[in-house]
């Protein structure tokens, strides 16, 4: 029987496909060096598009949209994943190991000593202030801890300034 401990942290984040900022999807675009016709045309794609709510049959009010990604399509969640990117490399800096799906995150690490706990907060103060930088909010009412294997202390996370639940291991 395996006597690894581990934490994985589940982060979630609040519609992050919707609040896209297009000025910093644009300019990591670039970063990436996606330049002249084909940035022109994602720009042309993503700008001067407007939304509407139907409730039955009746119809709001058309309002431009200055943020999100178009869903439906197939270039959409492409150009998410390209706004969220750089994530992987800011955690990965930490030595932790990261997975991503869309909008989730999984941050995980070893746990060999108390200071472990330490550097996962280090790690979870990263995540905020890129997410405040790159305007993504955090869902904490679905973030999380899990704890795996029976020796692991008990860890007291925060997100900002919310502790993280502890779940139990099923």
């Amino acid at each position: 029987m395996s006597k690894e401990k581990h934490v994985i942290i589940h982060i979630d984040f609040n519609k992050a496909f919707d609040v896209v900022s297009h000025p910093k999807l644009f300019a990591r675009l670039d970063s990436y060096g996606i330049h002249g016709t084909i940035l022109t045309w994602l720009k042309n794609f993503f700008s001067c598009r407007t939304h509407q709510t139907k409730v039955g049959t009746a119809l709001s009010d058309a309002d431009m949209l200055c943020s999100g990604v178009v869903q439906g399509s197939g270039i959409g969640p492409l150009m998410s994943l390209v706004y969220i990117n750089e994530l992987i490399y800011l955690l990965e800096q930490h030595n932790v190991k990261v997975k991503m799906f869309a909008d989730d995150v999984k941050i995980y690490l070893k746990i060999i000593n108390d200071v472990a706990i330490v550097h996962l907060q280090l790690v979870l103060t990263s995540l905020v202030e890129w997410a405040n930088e790159w305007q993504l909010a955090i869902s904490i009412e679905k973030c999380c801890v899990l704890k795996i294997g029976k020796q692991v202390p008990t860890p007291h996370l925060q997100l900002g300034y919310c502790t993280l639940p502890v779940v139990p291991l099923a």
